[in-house]
């Protein structure tokens, strides 16, 4: 019963690199970064490599995920909690990312069908703070991992009904962390990620077809919600993921990060789904899932700062969905009809490995301001003999781009959007019918708020 469509993406960000010197600039108050967000602003998407967010908040998003080697803010923890150990004294971020994805369906019998496209929300929050006159630096954070989400509702079907399909799924992570300054240029990191994730799903529940389809529905108020439904009021799973970091600096202009981040198996339980019956009817049941990971991935990247206040990250990244998303099994059981009181579903996924590059630049344009601007490519995973509107995870391209605003030396409120053109895929569906085409693509704005006490 698993899902994944495509996903929000997005979050937001801030952070700029501290730089000395005592030029003037005008001031430029707020104002412009909001007119600079506004400029950027196009149709809303899901920004993810696959399952994935692109960005953690903070400078990993405006970086458009080229951090692994940069550390500025408390989103080192879900980046490369090496980098912990160049924020000196303490530190604490709170970001909101929206997400307003656009989606759109079309095949012989329905024309441009657009999803209910309802927006999501995206928190992301840590807390880092250096042990004084030692090595060590300790952090605990709260992240929005990824995800997806899509709600098609009035669709007409190759069967005759007028029906629905819809699916989402959150993963959230809380990461307390640590980070060891080894040498003057080597530091090591770990964060222990502690998985929380929920799901549902719905594939055209009023449709049933003898020996063609017995459509289903997953139960629970999870499930929209703006993506701030309650926990465990459908399936659920909690899972161990940690992430492993090093961080060494060649000198004041190189800098070379690696992570690794572990997979996390996620067997979703306490759930309910309704599946139509052929011949009986709708009979609800209860639901375990088995089979769905979350991909390990392994990232490597370099900082350059070439120039005062000028900052250049890049990433390459390997993200091993091939090994996470195949067959998803349903288990459905205790089923309040006796003529069908168990049955399973299997649900075929095939993803293919994501392989990523991530290029992304911050510059001080004032003593204020510092503006960044991003970009993230990744081949698409999902497979087209798989694809459909509830595993829509396709677009390839992002683009991120906005500006950090430094109110005083302790307070920085930061903005960023993030566009990916439309990727088009066209593909045939036993359930959908052939000649189905999916569009996906758009834009997420995500504001983040740092407090770093002198």
């Amino acid at each position: 019963m698993m899902l994944r469509n495509h996903l929000l993406d997005a979050r937001a960000a801030w952070s700029r690199q501290p730089r000395s010197g005592h030029r003037e600039y005008p001031r430029l108050g707020p104002a412009l970064l909001i007119a600079l967000l506004v400029w950027l602003s196009c149709k809303p998407v899901w920004a993810t490599n696959g399952l994935n967010l692109i960005g953690s908040g903070g400078i990993s998003s405006a970086l458009a995920g080229a951090d692994t080697a940069v550390a500025t803010d408390f989103s080192a923890m879900n980046t490369n909690p090496a980098g912990m150990v160049q924020i000196r004294g303490e530190h604490a971020g709170l970001s909101i990312g929206i997400i307003q994805p656009q989606q759109n369906f079309s095949n012989s019998l329905n024309s441009n069908h657009d999803a209910k496209n309802d927006p999501f929300v995206i928190p992301n929050a840590g807390y880092i703070r250096h042990i004084p006159d030692t090595r060590v630096t300790v952090g605990v954070g709260f992240f929005t991992v990824g995800g997806t989400a899509a709600d098609y509702q009035g669709l007409q079907t190759q069967f005759g009904t007028t029906d629905k399909t819809s699916s989402q799924i959150r993963h959230y992570k809380l990461t307390p962390s640590i980070a060891y300054q080894v040498t003057d240029k080597l530091s090591i990191g770990v964060t222990l990620g502690l998985s929380y994730s929920d799901l549902s799903l719905a594939v055209l529940p009023n449709t049933a077809l003898a020996g063609v389809i017995a459509g289903f529905e997953s139960t629970g108020t999870c499930n929209r919600a703006n993506g701030l439904g309650m926990p465990a009021t459908c399936a659920y799973a909690l899972g161990f993921a940690p992430r492993y970091g090093l961080m060494y600096k060649f000198n004041e202009m190189v800098t070379f990060g690696l992570t690794y981040n572990s997979s996390v198996h996620l067997p979703f339980s306490n759930g309910q789904i309704t599946r139509n019956q052929p011949g009986i009817g709708k009979v609800t049941y209860d639901a375990d899932v088995n089979g769905f990971k979350w991909a390990d991935d392994l990232s490597a990247g370099i900082a350059l700062r070439p120039q005062k206040g000028l900052l250049i990250g890049i990433k390459f990244q390997w993200i091993n969905w091939d090994a996470a998303m195949n067959n998803v099994v349903v288990n459905l059981k205790n089923g309040n009809n006796s003529a069908m009181p168990t049955d399973r579903i299997i649900l075929q996924y095939q993803w293919r490995d994501q392989y990523v590059v991530a290029v992304g630049a911050t510059y001080d344009a004032t003593e204020q301001l510092t503006v960044h601007a991003g970009y993230n490519v990744g081949n698409n995973p999902v497979p087209v003999n798989t694809l459909d509107p509830t595993s829509a995870n396709i677009t390839t391209n992002h683009v991120a781009g906005g500006g950090t605003y430094k109110f005083t030396d302790t307070l920085k409120l930061q903005g960023v959007v993030t566009y990916a053109p439309t990727n088009s895929v066209k593909f045939d569906s036993a359930v959908y019918g052939n000649n189905s085409n999916l569009h996906v693509g758009g834009a997420e704005y995500q504001f983040t708020l740092t407090y770093t006490p002198k």
